[in-house]
């Protein structure tokens, strides 16, 4: 079961683990949204989470 975060801009963070998603879209935010990665905390993303 594959699970996924969807970026505003486009860009979908996608792992089979909880963790790994989060952190491919920590990345993805401190890289390209620094705004949004301050103000977006790992829990907050865990909610944000969808199963494809």
């Amino acid at each position: 079961m594959t699970k996924l975060i969807r970026c505003e801009c486009g860009f979908i963070a996608r792992s089979d683990s909880d963790d790994e998603v989060v952190a491919a879209i920590r990345a993805h935010l401190a890289s390209d949204h620094p705004a949004l990665f301050d103000a977006v905390s790992a829990d907050d993303l865990l909610g944000w989470i969808q199963v494809e």
